[in-house]
């Protein structure tokens, strides 16, 4: 062995001796470093040289030995590094499989919950319109063919101001996926939401002569019991169809005349004060389904109605054009002299004519179950109209039975 003696900067230890052991193998010359004092004592050293002498004794070279346990552990760093790569690539692979629902819950869970409402009325509307008919499709296998049929359908119902709303959401959960690498380009780029139309807001309200005529029409129009109470049910309350037929009997009140709706569109519950006329709905429905847990069972008995079953007999019942296969014959039992008209324009309906019979506003809007737009108001505001509300839904039930019962001496309201 032999030393190299070199100063350092260490004031305890200015002096270090760097060793290397040189020897013999294969009759040439080779030398490798032992070790530095006094970092390492000159007894461990000697036993290192002596540990080393008997490699070389039986073949080994030191030197190649640490060049070959040198050069594995960078073979082990690249093979490594080259796994991560191969695992990062096998979850971006997955990733750009994900369907098009679990897409939904990412961008919820990361985006939507930004807004007001937290996304529930985009989940809505996506349950409803988007994942029947793409929820299950991986995201990087959409096309532009998928989108356009989603607008279609959903315009097959004209309504064109949440099919504008759906593909607004629909481009902009793309261009967040686009943004993550999830897919290549965004199907939704070419539809543009000016060629789906004019929004055109329905202002649709049926006369109270059209309401004697529909009273008329309805026991006679092939509608199922069930349809026909959901309609009136609906008109009665001035609630929406959807949160019309998910009505469950556990919160329906027939002592106090209260029908609780634990999950509205604006995620708060509503409570109704049910008139004469909207309790008779409910007291037929409960000879019907009353064994049930839903107020309007579907055909499984498992889940309430579909939401749009109501509408689509509706819509069947008003065809200018021939039946449509597997539907009604009775294509014009329910059309009515001013026009087309929906399950919603029976909401409308009742609300003015709430107004027609006497009811503020406000207390309007809370009967509707609509959210106050006004912060300020809607933070200071405290007032339930719990009240006026019950006299709103009890004068436009008098009103709904007198019109139903067809009396001649009816006088028909007149808008102020």
């Amino acid at each position: 062995m032999f030393g190299m003696v070199r100063a350092t900067p260490d004031t305890k230890n200015p002096v270090s001796v760097d060793f290397q052991w040189r020897y013999k193998l294969n009759g040439k010359t080779r030398q490798v470093r032992i070790g530095s004092w006094p970092k390492i004592t000159l007894k461990a050293m000697r036993d290192e040289r002596d540990r080393l002498a008997v490699e070389v004794k039986s073949g080994i070279d030191p030197v190649q030995r640490k060049a070959t346990a040198k050069l594995k552990i960078e073979v082990d760093q690249v093979e490594a590094h080259n796994n991560q790569l191969d695992r990062l690539e096998l979850i971006a692979e997955k990733q750009a499989r994900l369907t098009v629902r679990q897409l939904f819950n990412l961008w919820r869970d990361l985006a939507l919950k930004q807004r007001s409402d937290g996304g529930s009325e985009a989940q809505r509307a996506f349950e409803r319109d988007v994942f029947p008919i793409i929820g299950d499709v991986a995201v990087a296998d959409v096309k532009k063919a998928h989108i356009q049929n989603i607008v279609d359908t959903m315009m097959a119902r004209d309504v064109v101001r949440m099919t504008k709303r759906v593909l607004s959401d629909l481009r902009q959960m793309f261009g967040f996926a686009l943004d993550r690498d999830y897919v290549e380009a965004d199907p939704t780029a070419r539809i543009k939401k000016a060629k789906i139309g004019p929004d055109g807001e329905r202002d649709r309200v049926l006369g109270e002569a059209e309401l004697i005529d529909f009273f008329k029409k309805l026991p006679v129009s092939g509608l199922a019991e069930t349809s026909q109470c959901a309609l009136l049910l609906q008109m009665a309350t001035i609630t929406r169809i959807g949160e019309t037929v998910a009505a469950r009997w556990e919160h329906v009140d027939f002592e106090r005349r209260l029908w609780v709706l634990p999950d509205t569109k604006n995620g708060k519950s509503h409570q109704v004060w049910l008139s004469d006329f909207a309790l008779h709905q409910l007291e037929r429905l409960r000879e019907i389904s009353g064994a049930t847990e839903w107020v309007f069972p579907n055909a499984k008995l498992n889940g309430p109605l579909d939401s749009k079953t109501v509408t689509k007999q509706v819509a069947d019942r008003q065809r200018t054009d021939a039946p449509m296969s597997g539907r009604t014959k009775q294509i014009d039992a329910l059309h009515l002299a001013g026009g087309h008209w929906r399950p919603h324009d029976l909401r409308r309906t009742g609300a003015s004519a709430m107004a027609e019979l006497g009811a503020l506003p406000d207390v309007i809007e809370k009967c509707l179950n609509h959210t106050e737009e006004n912060k300020m108001k809607r933070i200071y505001q405290r007032a339930t109209y719990e009240g006026p509300m019950r006299d709103a839904w009890r004068l436009w039930g008098e009103r709904l039975n007198l019109l139903a019962n067809k009396p001649a001496n009816v006088v028909m309201l007149r808008a102020a």
